[in-house]
């Protein structure tokens, strides 16, 4: 960590300080030095950049520029901050873009949120944001939403006239005598889901692939400004409904970090049983769906079948099998009833007699292997580069684990190791989902006999531990959490102002957002059979990807 002080200290910066174990902030007096110490920071191994949270703030005319960035391999990560005029016609900063290859996206998303121009980027269009949003900074915190909602019927001509003009222009710039074509893959193609792939072919060879995203943008970023601390929770939970109880924790740390507040153990260990259990509904999810993307249903309907018991759990817990709001700052929102443990104890079970066959149908198949293995590789370098995590991180051989790089809940007392696979194929990916469901059944296992055991040595009151209070009303401040996701890294950034009912900012970096952006990259060259299988398996959820 002395290495990037070091280096901070070659530059004019307002402070430099350790913010927790692995984690750095500083802020830089002038953006004018951010190239310079982004260039620094990655021949120091710093490779990631996680993502870019802008805040507004009109009092002081300024756009508060956020940046996290990461070493994968060693663990140290620095929170750079640097103000820039908020002013449109000077809103502007260098893009880290040549340097950094994940912050394309999240660059441009800045620029269609917040009106932020990024010097040098080399593809600054909106991102997300349909057409009647462009131009419009709509986070900015003096965007009149009403106003714009009231030309509905306006904002609708204006998407469907923009989409017949892109259409127009591919048919002039084609040749007429040529092969090629411009393909819409999605938005409601069975595979994809509402994401439209603009695939540009020669024949059955893909020359290039530019995702169309935004069809369920909610702006849930906005949303949580609305509520309180706790209702905030309903938008939070809603990032993707495959795995809600982990972005819910993520969210509540940070609350819990500006409030001061300490949650029980009791608590802790119900975060991590909880979280595991989401974990196991999205990766058999997840390993349904890659044969879904394939158009094998009849697999996708049998993995579904041992989702059902773990949400029976879920549902005996919270009252809710998706949307549970199990978890809010403070601890978890329901004390437990150990009869609900029943439940739970079926669908171990129900996993146990179930897995070897999973692994023989699924992992074994023959075509499956043979088509997985050629297609959608990925280096330990693209990781890096690229920012990607979760299962897409580990299955190209790098160690990358929230739960144990910066442990959270009670994990530091978790038995669990990085689980890998060396080649980064569409197969390895697959694998990975069906060795982290065990992974994640064993930790499950794990949680209910910690509780159970401290239940009946007294050490845990399981109707009064499950919460503490935390103050209404929050002091200023900021903080970032990291929990992971069933997808990968999720990162929240959270700002608060002095004694607010509510949060001031909320920067949701979600994996979808970095893995669909490799979809160009890793499709260039192949065919057009190829690309259900490889976006299969990039675990890709478009709650998350939209937000």
């Amino acid at each position: 960590m002395q290495k990037i002080k070091d280096i901070l200290k070659e530059f004019s910066t307002e402070y430099i300080e350790d913010y927790k174990k692995i984690w750095i902030k500083s802020k830089l007096t002038t953006s004018d030095s951010l190239l310079s110490v982004a260039k620094a920071l990655k021949e120091e191994g710093l490779r990631s950049l996680s993502t870019v949270s802008p805040t507004d703030f009109p009092d002081t005319d300024t756009i508060e520029m956020n940046y996290f960035f990461e070493d994968l391999q060693t663990k140290r990560n620095l929170w750079l901050k640097c103000d820039i005029p908020r002013e449109i016609e000077k809103c502007e900063i260098a893009s880290l873009t040549p340097l950094f290859a994940s912050a394309n996206w999240h660059e441009r998303e800045a620029f269609s949120m917040f009106g932020v121009r990024f010097l040098n980027h080399p593809d600054l269009r909106p991102i997300i944001a349909s057409e009647d949003f462009k131009g419009k900074a709509p986070f900015r915190r003096d965007f009149d939403w009403d106003a714009h909602e009231k030309d509905t019927m306006i904002h609708m001509k204006m998407i469907v006239d923009a989409f017949k003009e892109e259409q127009e222009n591919n048919e002039i710039n084609l040749d007429a005598d040529s092969s090629e074509m411009v393909l819409n893959w999605g938005p409601t193609h069975p595979a994809s889901g509402p994401i439209r792939l603009r695939i540009h072919t020669d024949g059955e060879e893909i020359i290039s692939v530019d995702p169309d995203i935004g069809y369920v943008w909610r702006a849930l970023e906005h949303l949580v400004t609305k509520k309180d601390f706790i209702g905030a929770i309903v938008a939070v939970e809603r990032l993707c409904f495959m795995d809600n109880i982990n972005s819910m924790v993520g969210y509540s740390m940070a609350v819990e970090e500006i409030a001061g507040t300490e949650i029980t153990p009791f608590a802790k260990w119900m975060r991590v049983l909880l979280g595991e259990v989401a974990r196991v509904s999205s990766h058999v999810m997840g390993l349904g769906g890659f044969f879904n993307n394939l158009g094998l249903h009849t697999l996708f309907m049998w993995n579904m079948d041992m989702r059902e018991f773990f949400l029976d759990f879920l549902e005996s817990y919270s009252g809710a099998r998706i949307a549970t709001a199990a978890i809010e700052p403070g601890g978890v929102r329901y004390g437990l009833d150990m009869t609900m443990f029943d439940e739970l104890q079926k669908a171990i079970e129900k996993f146990d007699e179930g897995i070897d066959e999973v692994y023989t149908i699924f992992v074994q198949n023959p075509t499956m292997k043979m088509r997985a293995k050629q297609v959608g590789q990925l280096s330990a370098d693209d990781i890096e580069d690229f920012g990607l995590s979760g299962i897409v991180a580990r299955g190209s051989g790098v160690k990358t684990d929230i739960r144990m790089d910066e442990p959270y809940a009670a994990y530091d007392e978790v038995d669990m190791e990085y689980i890998t696979q060396k080649d980064g194929t569409s197969y390895d990916r697959f694998v990975m989902l069906f060795e982290e469901l065990k992974q994640s059944v064993n930790i499950i296992r794990q949680a209910k006999k910690h509780i159970e055991d401290g239940v009946a040595s007294g050490a845990f009151n399981p109707t009064k531990d499950h919460m503490v209070k935390v103050p209404k009303k929050l002091p200023k401040g900021e903080a970032i959490s990291r929990v992971e996701w069933a997808r990968g890294e999720v990162l929240m950034h959270l700002v608060t102002q002095e004694k607010s009912s509510k949060p001031y900012r909320l920067k949701l970096r979600a994996p979808s957002f970095n893995h669909t952006m490799m979809l160009d990259h890793l499709l260039k060259d192949k065919t057009l059979s190829d690309v259900p299988l490889v976006f299969g398996s990039l675990y890709i959820c478009q709650g998350d990807l939209d937000r």
